[in-house]
Parts: structure tokens; C-alpha cells; sequence
């Protein structure tokens, strides 16, 4: 069957007309302005709750697995991660390119210490096999995060140029840095705000979403749960809190 006789069946069957136009898919048919009013909402509540927020992003994520410390400052922060890959032993350290890290001299107290540090972006010049290699044969994985989620104890990074899924999935341990203002209540909460991310970027939203609620785990047929099996078999979370 010809392309076009293939696509002017799957036209007919959708009773669309050749030539109209595509669907509006991006506002679900819910107006912009009432989304806009919705992530304003959500942003006043999570500022006003905000210190509530953040001891419950805590011990939720404690019961999920994560080994939780909230630094009092930036410099409490790169002290904890620096000590603990000392106390790993490592050799190598792979981080993501988000923003915290302009705040967080991480790289000169690692590389102080003889750590290698990279960058999982491709503006370090490295092929994408290159990158995954190196990220593959790191001893920790350090990421900043988009957003925090409060009930579930997530951490929840948004696909793009500098952040993929490598820096926190193949290293043994995964270390997320939070700040307080990413910390939000709920999922609905997350949901809302990327719609509205969805609505201001006209859809351009990258390719996936990663939400990590605690270390991997997987579990046999005899509901015997195993860590560490598809991802790290540690991780910590850092939550800054000035």
C-alpha cells in the first residue's frame, strides 16, 4: 500500500478531511488565564508553607529510602558531598549542568581533593558515547533538581541540554540537591505548574520527565525486593536551606 493511500485511510477512518487542520492539543481545553491564576496560587501557598514543606520533603523521603541532610548553607552542602566521597572512595563524580551548581563552588572542592569532576552536557566537547561512558564509570552522580514534591518525596529533574537521565541513574550513588524554593506540596501541584510550563513554551517541553522517589528497586515473582538493580543503590538528598 502507497503512503498516501495509507494516510487517506487513517483520515477517513478519523473523519478528518484532507487538508484541515491539526488539533489544538495544548490547552485541554482549559483557558491560559486560568492556568496562570492556578500556578500563582500554587507558588503563594508553597512560600507561605514553605518551612512546613521542607521537614515534610524530609521525612517523607526518609521512609522512601533517601539518606536526607539539610545543610544550613551552600558551603554545609559542598562539605557534606565532598565528604562523602571521601568516605566512598571516589575517583570520579559526574553532575548534571543545572543552575545550583553556579552557586555551589562542588567542582574546586572536589577536584581539591583529587576527585575528577565532568559535566554531563554535550558543550564539554564529549560525544553522547562519550558521555555515557564516562558517566557509566563514575563513582557518584550529582544533579541539582527542577522540582521537589513534598507528599511523595520526589525529586523530579526536566529533560533538556545538560540534564538526562545518566548523571542520576547509572553511577552507584546519586546525590540530588535541593533548594527551598522547588520543594512544592503535591503532584497535582507539579502538574499544574508544567502545564502552565507547557502553555509558555507553545509545547516545547523536552522528551520525558524524571520523578525519583527513593533508590531502584525491583522485586521477583516471590515479592522478594532487591535494590540497586536498575539504578543506584544509594541515594541522598541535600536540601540547602538558605
Amino acid at each position: 500500500m502507497k503512503q498516501e493511500e495509507f494516510l487517506k485511510r487513517v483520515r477517513d477512518a478519523l473523519g478528518r478531511p484532507e487538508g484541515a487542520p491539526p488539533p489544538d492539543y495544548l490547552p485541554l481545553k482549559l483557558r491560559r488565564e486560568d492556568q496562570r491564576q492556578r500556578a500563582v496560587t500554587i507558588e503563594a501557598r508553597a512560600e507561605a508553607k514553605r518551612a512546613q514543606l521542607i521537614a515534610r520533603l524530609a521525612d517523607v523521603a526518609a521512609l522512601q529510602g533517601w539518606k536526607v541532610y539539610r545543610a544550613p548553607s551552600a558551603q554545609e552542602a559542598v562539605g557534606y558531598i565532598l565528604a562523602l566521597a571521601i568516605e566512598k572512595g571516589a575517583r570520579s563524580v559526574v553532575r548534571s549542568a543545572h543552575p545550583v551548581f553556579l552557586r555551589l563552588p562542588l567542582d574546586a572542592a572536589l577536584r581539591g581533593h583529587g576527585v575528577r569532576v565532568s559535566v554531563d552536557a554535550a558543550s564539554s566537547g564529549a560525544s553522547r558515547e562519550q558521555l555515557r561512558v564516562t558517566v557509566a564509570q563514575a563513582d557518584l552522580g550529582v544533579t541539582g533538581v527542577d522540582y521537589a514534591v513534598a507528599e511523595t518525596g520526589s525529586v523530579v529533574l526536566a529533560a533538556r541540554p545538560g540534564v538526562s537521565r545518566r548523571a542520576p541513574l547509572l553511577p552507584p550513588v546519586h546525590v540530588a540537591i535541593v533548594e527551598p524554593h522547588q520543594v512544592y506540596e503535591s503532584l497535582d501541584d507539579l502538574f499544574a505548574l508544567r502545564r502552565m510550563a507547557l502553555l509558555e513554551r507553545e509545547g516545547d517541553m523536552g522528551s520525558y520527565l524524571s520523578l525519583i522517589s527513593g533508590p531502584s528497586r525491583t522485586a521477583d515473582i516471590e515479592q522478594t525486593l532487591v535494590v540497586g538493580v536498575h539504578g543506584p543503590v544509594e541515594v541522598r538528598m541535600v536540601i540547602v536551606e538558605t
